[in-house]
């Protein structure tokens, strides 16, 4: 975008600025900084997702629990009047069996998230928040696993391997 002088304005005597050219200045600023993630625990693994796709970061979220409804849904929980979903995270990644939420631990969060394909907010239970990384494309490492098809990438950060979770995939599947 040409932010140079074109001409002075003739109403208030300041530069003109050229509003023809196409805005890419942040997509451009995003490859070249690199995109903000929300780094969070679970067990031993440490999990990122987008941070545009967080609404928020909240201690507890009481759930009540719905009959006949798919294990990885804990039930679905008021926050400030909008219903969410509470889902495991652990379960929907394969990597824990269906348990009941229960008292949170002292650094435990839930991390509420909106998508475009889950209509309502969902949010998850992590053990610790840790804390928002940038990440440049090229630090992330792109991987295709069948056995983990949310996760769409891998990074090094402060020499910790971060999974990154593809939420808006993930939330995409979750359709009942």
């Amino acid at each position: 975008m040409n932010l140079l002088p074109q001409e002075n304005s003739v109403e208030t005597g300041l530069p003109a600025l050229d509003l023809t050219a196409p805005f890419f200045a942040d997509e451009e600023k995003r490859q070249a900084v690199g995109e903000k993630y929300v780094a969070f625990s679970l067990g031993k693994e440490i999990y990122a997702v987008a941070s545009k796709m967080v609404v928020e970061v909240t201690s507890w979220l009481a759930a009540a629990p719905l009959p006949n409804a798919p294990e990885w849904l804990h039930g679905i929980a008021n926050l400030r009047g909008e219903i969410i979903s509470v889902v495991s995270l652990p379960m929907l990644l394969g990597k824990r069996a269906a348990k009941p939420i229960a008292a949170p631990a002292p650094k435990s969060k839930f991390i509420v998230l909106r998508s475009k394909a889950f209509e309502s907010g969902a949010a998850f239970a992590a053990d610790r928040l840790n804390e928002i990384v940038t990440l440049p494309d090229e630090k992330i490492q792109l991987v295709s696993d069948e056995n983990a098809p949310f996760i769409f990438g891998e990074a090094v950060h402060q020499s910790n391997n971060l999974k990154l979770i593809d939420m808006e995939k993930l939330l995409a599947s979750l359709a009942v």
